[in-house]
C-alpha cells in the first residue's frame, strides 16, 4: 500500500517464529511509490460477536489531489460496478441497522480471506485469500452490492501503521463521523483510534479518478 517518501524499500521478508504469523513485506505502487502491506493482527480475523453501538467519530479532512494508484485503475476496469459515482463524497446516515451491517461485514471478510501478499501492483476482488487492499476491496464490494450502500459513502483509504509499513482500509463516512473497516482490528473503529499515518482515499466524483490527500494532522 501506498508511502508518501520517495524512497524504495528493498528489505527482504523477514523470518518469523514456527508459533507467530508469518511476518511479510508487500510491495505495492501509488503513482510510482513503492510500499508494503501490513499483516492482520492474530486473532483480528476470529471476531463472531457484534460489538456495542458504535462509539462518535469525528470528519475527516481532505487536502489536494494526487494522482490514484495505478493499480486502482485496472481494479474499476476489470470491475466497474466498483467505480465511484459521478456524485460527489456524501456521507451516509448511520442507522442501528447500518451499524450491524458494518461489524457483520467486517468480521465476515476477516474470517472468509486468509492474509497472503500477492505481489506488486496488485488488487484484487478475491475469495479466499489477498492482502490488505483486498480485503478492503472486498468489504467494499460487499456492503455495495448486497447491502446496498451508497458507492458515494465508501472510500479505499491508504496509511502507514507504526512500523511505517504501507497499509490499506475501507473508510466509512457517515453523519457520525468516519469509520475505519480495517483487518488489523477486530472491531469497526473511529479513524482516530487508529495510530496510523494517512496518506489518500478515493474522492467520490472527484475528476481522472484522483485521491485526495489526508493531511497527518
Amino acid at each position: 500500500m501506498p508511502s508518501i517518501d520517495n524512497h524504495r524499500d528493498a528489505s527482504s521478508e523477514s523470518a518469523a517464529k514456527p508459533s507467530d504469523l508469518s511476518r511479510r513485506r508487500l510491495i505495492g505502487v501509488l503513482a510510482g511509490v513503492t510500499a508494503t502491506c501490513a499483516l492482520p493482527a492474530p486473532g483480528g480475523a476470529n471476531l463472531t460477536t457484534l460489538p456495542a453501538t458504535l462509539p462518535p467519530s469525528s470528519a475527516m479532512r481532505a487536502a489536494g489531489f494526487r494522482a490514484a494508484p495505478a493499480a486502482w485503475f485496472k481494479l474499476i476496469k476489470q470491475h466497474p460496478e466498483l467505480d465511484l459515482s459521478a456524485e460527489p463524497l456524501a456521507p451516509v446516515a448511520l442507522t442501528h441497522a447500518r451499524e450491524v451491517e458494518l461489524a457483520l461485514v467486517h468480521q465476515q471478510v476477516n474470517r472468509l480471506i486468509r492474509f497472503r501478499p500477492d505481489g506488486p501492483d496488485r488488487w484484487q476482488l478475491v475469495e479466499s485469500e489477498g492482502d490488505c487492499e483486498d480485503y478492503a476491496i472486498r468489504k467494499l464490494f460487499t456492503l455495495c452490492q448486497k447491502y446496498g450502500w451508497p458507492r458515494s459513502a465508501l472510500t479505499l483509504a491508504a496509511c502507514h501503521i507504526e512500523s511505517g509499513q504501507g497499509h490499506a482500509v475501507l473508510l466509512v463516512h457517515s453523519d457520525r463521523g468516519v469509520y475505519a473497516l480495517d483487518n488489523r482490528r477486530r472491531h469497526v473503529e473511529p479513524w482516530r483510534r487508529l495510530p496510523y499515518r494517512w496518506i489518500a482515499r478515493e474522492d467520490p466524483g472527484a475528476p481522472f479518478g484522483l485521491w485526495r490527500k489526508l493531511p497527518t494532522a
